[in-house]
């Protein structure tokens, strides 16, 4: 495997067709075989001679017939020459060396540009007789290579273009663009140019009149959509006169105008738009001057007629076709001075048919005289307009102008403020209007953007604003509000259910005439001084809140250690998030009590910790590992705080694990696993519920000591029915009891019974059991080596009775892999009932 593979299209683009064009294939003829000049494996050049060889005799390739034939007639010797290492190392030299030519001849024609259009690409190959990789290798090498040109919009000149040149000169600008900046730039309206030509009404001079030219000619393409088109003519134009001078000083230009290019959604880099333009100037011929009848054709086209005629009385010898074309402009020149003289007449009469006819010249004829008439025209006025305030805002409408001709829109203005300069709906709403005072909106109709001599005014109306940022909220004790007052107003009114709220301030009120738990709706209004001297109120804003609810304090808070870990666990609040407080050493617990939840949190410093929303837990550690601490729970809801019961952690009282009760008729043996260190331990019990803790005063209590348990375990005597047991350390400081996290079982047996192991047969394995019950409970029997069993679950199941079946004489088998002795034991699988052997000693198993 060499890794060279044949490519066709490259065969068909970079071989046959420049041969066929006439490039000679032995001047690289590693671009005819399709392989790197760095070429140095045999086997490579071998399988590219072999495969190219015989694409010279494919059909496929029939339309380059001749190429085929100029290859295949040089391919002995190409082989010859790539075969041969030195020979193949001097063909590679003379390749680079015309490379190199080429590059130095392509760098002229690219200068400091950064490639060529495509279609030159094609050309220089096609003149330099090269294939057209060449061309972009040689490109590449001046760093550039072959791209595309953006499309550059190429608007027709606009209509006296250059008369415009003369007025901007005459005027000091720039350009167009520059001209109109002031005047808002391409987003100029019909209302600013009214109002730049008012201005020029005053100042009487040439430049003014000029610039009143001007004026109009923008006027005209703004409404016909064409300004966008005639500001791209310039820059374009700008662009295209710059690029003559270099693709340097084309970059220059287009910088420069960046802002009027992406404005004017030319190209999107101005370094693209300037490789655009110096394209086109570079690789287009240029267009020849015009003569006098291009100035004529396009003086015709501007619908300067005036202008046109003057092109043709200057030339002195018109040939008789040019000249019945003189005679018949001429004419048309009188009728159309004869009909704006009949329309100024009829100005008199019929302003709308006069300036119908103004129009109709102007569609022919481009002429001062029609601009300053149809400025002179005014239309007349809206006959009646109204104003009508809704949501705090003002919405004005009006009837229409009897105003035909022309484009008819309207201005509406408040006091001298413009809300809208040029719209042709029939309303308008005033989104932001002033509160408290009377407000009169003015209606001017438009024609062409020249104003009405008058407007309509509207009636009266007066915008009473809301308070602004209302925001109530509920203490423990009251009910707080606040916001901001309008514009104009001088104060508030404040009502509960209808009923005047007593302390209430210009932005604030403070209602304590409520209860914890209930909410309360108040309205807000606003208040005015009016003109007159009397007040207004706004409708009002509403607004709702709650009397803080006092929060519930926790009663049952149990921590212990595990594992250098603190374990809380309490029964949750109805409301209200629980945080629990380390006390600094020496301080007295606090008393349960509600307190502002600042005060609280100034108890002790909080257990950091992760908190198991809504169940109660918190795992975490102490500020001290290690050391006994007291922990207090806080109830936070609200800017209120319940402080709850405090509990006792000390790391050397663990909790007491496995611990188990036993019923043995109407006595419970408790048994469990002591703590390292433990010498003390509380057993505490109470029928129903659990007890709340080592000193629950509803629950029964008994002290013992390590050897006392050791010496005669713990055995409670209680009536059938359900009790709770609990177990926690206990040791003294300070003179008082100090006890561990307390570990609670509940005990649910409601009766005994008797049940008998009897062995089966002399010195055999076999058992039979036998429970004494009226019910036969579902029974269980396990066997453990060396110890009793102390539940269903602590050993192997030797036999297991469903519920109700009989147990009279139910045989087992005890397994010899057992070690002895084998302690057995039945367990009731019925939580209330309790299995009391006849012979305990039946149940040790010691042989067999």
């Amino acid at each position: 495997m060499t890794g060279w593979e044949f490519d066709a299209a490259r065969f068909v683009d970079e071989v046959l067709k420049p041969v066929q064009d006439g490039w000679r294939p032995d001047e690289d003829l590693f671009r005819v075989y399709l392989l790197p000049h760095d070429v140095a494996d045999r086997a490579t050049v071998e399988a590219a001679l072999a495969e190219v060889g015989r694409q010279f005799t494919r059909q496929r390739y029939r339309a380059f017939r001749r190429a085929a034939e100029i290859l295949r007639g040089q391919h002995e010797d190409a082989a010859r020459t790539l075969l041969d290492p030195a020979s193949r190392a001097a063909h590679r030299a003379l390749v680079e060396r015309r490379a190199r030519e080429l590059a130095d001849a392509l760098r002229e024609r690219v200068r400091d540009a950064p490639g060529l259009p495509p279609a030159e690409v094609a050309a220089q190959a096609r003149a330099l007789k090269v294939p057209r990789s060449a061309v972009l290798a040689a490109l590449r090498r001046n760093g550039g290579g072959e791209r595309t040109p953006v499309d550059l919009p190429r608007p027709a000149e606009p209509g006296r273009w250059a008369e415009v040149l003369g007025v901007l000169a005459r005027l000091r600008h720039d350009s167009l663009w520059d001209y109109l900046s002031g005047l808002g730039g391409l987003g100029t309206t019909g209302p600013r140019l009214a109002a730049r030509r008012e201005e020029l009404r005053v100042s009487r001079s040439s430049d003014s009149a000029a610039e009143t030219t001007l004026l109009r000619l923008v006027q005209g393409w703004l409404e016909s959509g064409e300004l966008a088109d005639v500001l791209r003519h310039e820059v374009v134009g700008h662009l295209l006169d710059r690029a003559a001078y270099g693709y340097a000083e084309t970059v220059a230009a287009a910088r420069a105008a960046a802002d009027r290019l992406r404005a004017l959604g030319v190209g999107g880099d101005p370094d693209a738009v300037a490789y655009a333009a110096w394209c086109d100037r570079r690789f287009t011929t240029a267009a020849p001057e015009p003569d006098w009848q291009a100035n004529y054709q396009r003086a015709v086209l501007d619908l300067r007629l005036r202008a046109a005629l003057a092109v043709l009385d200057q030339q002195p010898a018109l040939p008789d076709e040019w000249s019945r074309r003189r005679d018949g402009l001429a004419r048309r020149l009188a009728e159309l001075d004869a009909e704006l003289d009949r329309c100024r007449e009829l100005e008199r009469t019929d302003v709308e048919a006069a300036v119908a006819g103004y129009h109709r010249v102007r569609e022919e004829l481009a002429d001062e005289r029609v601009d300053v008439a149809l400025e002179r025209c005014r239309p007349p006025a809206p006959p009646s307009a109204t104003a009508v305030v809704r949501a705090g805002r003002v919405v004005v409408t009006w009837a229409p102008s009897a105003a035909t001709a022309g484009r008819v829109a309207y201005r509406v203005s408040r006091d001298g403020t413009v809300l809208a300069a040029d719209t042709a709906a029939g309303e308008l709403v005033d989104p932001d209007p002033p509160n408290g005072t009377p407000l009169v909106y003015e209606v001017h109709a438009l024609r062409d953007g020249n104003p009405s001599a008058r407007a309509a005014r509207t009636a009266p109306v007066t915008v009473l604003g809301e308070v602004l940022d209302l925001a109530v909220r509920g203490a423990a004790d009251s009910v707080s509000g606040r916001w901001r007052l309008p514009d104009g107003a001088d104060g508030a009114v404040v009502t509960r259910s209808g009923a005047p709220v007593g302390e209430a301030r210009p932005t604030a009120f403070v209602d304590h005439d409520v209860r914890p738990g209930e909410t309360y709706r108040y309205r807000v209004r606003a208040r005015y001084r009016l003109p007159g001297g009397g007040t207004a109120l706004s409708e009002g804003v509403v607004a709702s809140a709650s009397c803080q609810e006092v929060p519930v304090g926790v009663v049952d808070l149990v921590a212990e250690v595990d594992h250098d870990e603190l374990v809380a666990r309490w029964t949750p609040p109805p409301r209200g998030e629980v945080e629990l407080l380390e006390l600094r050493d020496g301080e007295d617990p606090p008393a349960p009590a509600v307190v502002s939840a600042r005060q609280a949190r100034r108890l002790g410093a909080p257990v950091a910790g992760d908190v198991l929303a809504g169940r109660g837990v918190l795992r975490g550690r102490t500020a001290e590992p290690g050391r006994r601490r007291v922990l207090v729970p806080v109830t936070v809801l609200g800017e209120l705080a319940a402080i709850g019961t405090p509990f006792a952690v000390d790391p050397r009282q663990g909790p007491v694990t496995a611990l188990r009760l036993e019923r043995l008729g109407a006595t419970v043996r408790v048994t469990w696993e002591w703590p390292p260190g433990a010498t003390a331990a509380r057993v505490v019990w109470r029928a129903s519920t659990a007890p709340t803790g080592p000193t629950d005063p509803e629950a029964s209590t008994m002290d013992i000591t390590r050897v006392g348990y050791d010496n005669r375990g713990v055995s409670v005597t209680v009536p059938a029915g359900a009790h709770w047991f609990g177990v926690c350390t206990a040791r003294t400081a300070d003179g008082a009891p100090v006890f561990g996290p307390l570990t609670v079982r509940r005990e649910t047996a409601t009766r005994t019974a008797r049940y008998s192991v009897r062995r089966v047969g002399l010195l055999s394995r076999h058992r039979a059991l036998a429970v004494e019950d009226d019910v036969t409970p579902g029974v269980v029997v396990v066997a453990k080596s060396g110890i009793r069993p102390m539940d269903a679950g602590d050993g192997e199941v030797l036999l297991r009775v469903p519920g109700g079946e009989s147990t009279a004489g139910r045989p087992f088998e005890v397994p010899r892999h057992l070690r002895r002795p084998v302690h057995l034991r039945a367990f009731s699988l019925d939580e209330h009932v309790v299995l009391v052997p006849l012979r305990p000693d039946h149940l040790i198993v010691r042989g067999a």
